[in-house]
């Protein structure tokens, strides 16, 4: 089985708590795209990856598309990827996914902040022990990074963030 971000995208978001709130409103239309993982709280079946990614397409059946990859053990290691599809619970919104990467269970993918430009996004799950901060460039500013560890703190403990390796990497096609 792949371990690697996004992989089993908050597969232990089984438990909910009410309490998590998601952003009112995501266009999917700006969500779309690749975005690179900037950091994340660690889970144990992510593993040690570096360079990872999530490409996010619209599909005809109104689903999204996600391809995750990320370089085992270092910038150079072998290539780790997993695709499958997310369904928005929430239609009017767009802001809470289930995604299906083909396991017998799926995983919960809600976007808890994002900058109005669409530069990073903030991403749990009901349990909130996954969090990822994400960015459709491979860098952000240090003050842009500040400003999602704001929001993200308002919901989820960022004391055990880890922060992703994007320097040096080669990145799978979109």
């Amino acid at each position: 089985m792949k371990s690697l971000f996004f992989a089993l995208i908050f597969l232990t978001g089984l438990q909910a708590q009410a309490d998590l709130q998601t952003v009112p409103s995501v266009d999917l239309s700006q969500y779309a795209g690749r975005w690179y993982q900037i950091a994340r709280n660690p889970l144990v079946f992510e593993g040690d990856c570096y360079c990872s990614q999530q490409t996010l397409s619209a599909q005809p059946d109104g689903r999204v598309g996600v391809f995750n990859s990320c370089n085992k053990g270092s910038v150079n290691g072998t290539l780790d990827t997993i695709s499958g599809f997310a369904t928005s619970l929430d239609p009017v919104s767009n802001a809470k996914f289930e995604v299906d990467f083909g396991f017998p269970f799926k995983g919960q993918y809600w976007i808890i902040a994002i900058d109005s430009t669409y530069r990073y996004a903030v991403v749990s799950e009901p349990t909130k022990k996954a969090l990822y901060i994400l960015s459709k460039t491979p860098f952000l500013e240090q003050d842009v990074i500040d400003a999602a560890l704001v929001q993200a703190a308002q919901q989820v403990d960022t004391s055990q963030l880890l922060y992703t390796v994007q320097t040096g990497c080669t990145y799978p096609p979109q």
